[in-house]
């Protein structure tokens, strides 16, 4: 059962333990305004290849952030590898310790969340191991005060 959290409000940042998974993915670098449309084409994509395999929401894994633009993955878990097709191809998502947050509210207030991600890192002495995601847990369509995104920070081994 899922406790309910207020809209703007987000769960204290967790530890969590990954567990490897598959997915496939699309890759680019997306100017900051075109980000929405990006996504919005790559997982109709990646929905289309994925089909019966797919294992689970949708989310993004965010590599590198520059001035104008942001190196980016579209991606979906998938039950099975699957080959690469077009532009979306396989990825191999490592398990083990990670910190995450679940945000309710407008994706425009995910700043606050990748905040408190940082705070509780460096509380915590960790270091990150590779590139946060985000689980987009509702759709878009959803009013953004009800969206529900889980931010995850993976984590080096202690």
């Amino acid at each position: 059962m899922r406790v309910a959290v207020l809209a703007g409000m987000d769960t204290s940042p967790e530890l969590v333990d990954l567990t490897p998974s598959l997915g496939i993915a699309i890759r680019e670098r997306v100017p900051l305004g075109e980000l929405p449309a990006f996504f919005g084409a790559a997982f109709a994509e990646l929905g289309r290849i994925g089909g019966p395999h797919m294992a689970g929401p949708p989310f993004a894994i965010y590599h590198a952030f520059a001035e104008d633009a942001i190196d980016v993955s579209a991606a979906m878990p998938v039950r099975t590898k699957l080959a690469a097709t077009g532009r979306a191809v396989p990825i191999e998502l490592a398990g083990g310790p990670a910190v995450q947050v679940e945000h309710v509210g407008p994706y425009e207030e995910l700043t606050a969340t990748y905040g408190a991600i940082e705070k509780w890192i460096a509380e915590h002495h960790r270091a990150r191991a590779g590139a946060p995601r985000e689980i987009y847990m509702t759709m878009p369509t959803e009013p953004a005060s009800q969206q529900v995104t889980v931010v995850v920070q993976p984590l080096v081994q202690p």
